[in-house]
């Protein structure tokens, strides 16, 4: 399809960036003005950029190199830690914008572009940083390469497209969500066929493996840390059990993810989609529902959280918007969809710049793991100093990775202690707490893990409770110990 030139056209080009842009900035500002802390996922990223490496425990290493950028320029504030993610986002809407107008029309572009940059959990992402604000960014280049290799088949957008999936894959594991689709193209697909079914197909993949072997190097000198803890996320260890409740949940999930309305109408697009006739559409179906049908089956047999099917959300939007701008009706449908979301978006976003509203509104729990750290930092290195400890040591990987950020470790030793001799995080990769005669402080956010070190130490003695005050009638109770002779972990009960 040629590019639109229209005036109408361009409207929808100017609303499209007027859009992005407008979001960014808002966004931006949340970011800047955002009072909470770092989440312990979100200081375990930031934990990983001191250290840059081709390799963590559980993800590959593109999030911390991305997190390291940001804060060798601006410090290592928590803003500084989250200031990529809107601009990520921004990016994805801005592929899905020029991929949908390429093959649709700007109008189907525009809609589509302010269906992703409008999500409810676009939204979130873009407040925090995480894996899934860069995965994204992949999967739209990738569909986009794919889109104009299929118009004309030329060197530039074959390696593009090697390397959005090997910069997807160095992301997280979950850009290999676009492969089925891909392959079955590849066979199905004579545009397709025609554009890599050659040396551009071959240099594609080669480009993509090329940048994706590090990580593989990494994890063959680590047993395959990365690979062992993406299947242990199956959690079916026990083996496969029918769970309609998870699956349940993580539809509705789905719900809060891309738009309570938005999503309804996206069940009815993609149903309507098997008799479509504009071009592409079947594949960009499939790329979609991926995802969505692989992790409802996790959800069922095991479990999953709402946003592991996050890749689905890269061709989602253009589905949706393709099927909804064919009639006034359906577009109508859209637009209140639109508006729904921009409501989930926008007073969320002015809310959490206040600790006191967010108290107000009842929202505390949603943000108590991310308050009160420094404070936390401080109880614990008292009562470390009260005593006569060689370390700190905690049971549990957020706590473990907010205290590194809040700088317990400048003081005071800090180590993990592993629950079963299995590796389990990446804190336990790199900081797992030795085995030796020494007395250690042992800070617990478990209630009822004292049976657990009484077996792991030669001696064990409560302390007594630290509490800390959230705000919003919330607290953190963790439970502390004097230990010593530790002799290690034990496969447990």
């Amino acid at each position: 399809m040629s590019w639109p030139t229209s005036e109408i056209n361009r409207r929808y080009s100017r609303w499209a960036v007027a859009l992005i842009g407008g979001l960014l900035f808002f966004r931006v500002l949340v970011v800047l003005l955002n009072p909470a802390g770092l989440h312990g996922d979100e200081a375990q990223y930031w934990a990983w950029a001191q250290d840059p490496a081709f390799g963590y425990y559980s993800k590959p290493p593109l999030i911390a190199w991305v997190i390291w950028m940001t804060t060798a320029v601006f410090g290592d504030t928590e803003w500084a830690v989250r200031l990529a993610s809107p601009f990520l986002h921004s990016m994805t809407a801005v592929l899905t914008y020029l991929t949908a107008t390429r093959l649709y029309g700007a109008k189907t572009g525009f809609f589509a572009s302010a269906l992703y940059v409008l999500m409810p959990g676009v939204a979130l992402s873009a407040s925090i940083i995480s894996t899934d604000a860069a995965l994204l960014v992949f999967v739209a280049l990738f569909i986009h390469a794919w889109v104009r290799l299929r118009e004309r088949a030329t060197w530039v957008w074959a390696l593009t497209l090697g390397a959005a999936f090997g910069l997807g894959m160095m992301t997280k594991y979950a850009m290999i969500y676009v492969v089925p689709a891909f392959v079955l193209a590849l066979i199905l697909d004579r545009a397709t066929r025609h554009a890599l079914l050659g040396w551009r197909g071959l240099v594609a993949g080669l480009v993509g493996g090329v940048i994706l072997l590090p990580n593989l190097l990494w994890n063959a000198t680590h047993d395959f840390a990365t690979l062992v803890h993406t299947t242990d996320n199956a959690n079916l260890k026990d083996g496969p059990q029918l769970n309609p409740g998870e699956l349940a949940e993580f539809v509705l999930g789905q719900l809060g993810v891309f738009g309570p309305l938005t999503f309804i109408l996206l069940l009815i697009a993609f149903w309507t989609a098997r008799k479509s006739r504009k071009e592409f559409s079947l594949w960009l179906v499939f790329l979609a529902l991926t995802p969505l049908l692989v992790i409802c089956v996790q959800a069922l047999i095991s479990r999953a959280n709402a946003n592991w099917a996050g890749a689905a959300y890269a061709s989602a939007p253009i589905v949706l918007a393709a099927w909804a701008v064919s009639s006034e009706r359906t577009l109508r449908w859209l637009k209140a969809g639109l508006i729904i979301n921009a409501l989930l978006c926008l007073i969320p976003g002015a809310v959490m710049t206040s600790p006191t509203l967010v108290d107000q509104l009842g929202f505390a729990n949603s943000v108590k793991r991310q308050r009160a750290w420094p404070e936390t930092v401080e109880v614990i290195r008292a009562r470390y100093e009260a005593g006569d400890y060689a370390a700190v040591a905690v049971d549990n990987r957020l706590m473990f990775y907010d205290l590194v950020y809040y700088g317990l470790p400048e003081t005071t030793p800090l180590y993990m202690w592993r629950f079963e001799p299995r590796l389990n995080n990446h804190a336990e990769l790199t900081s797992p707490l030795p085995q030796d005669d020494r007395s250690v402080l042992i800070v617990s956010y478990y209630a009822g893990y004292a049976g657990y070190f009484a077996r792991d130490f030669e001696t064990l003695a409560p302390l007594g409770d630290i509490e800390i005050i959230l705000g919003g009638g919330k607290t953190r109770r963790l439970y502390t110990y004097a230990a010593s002779g530790y002799h290690g972990p034990v496969f447990r009960d």
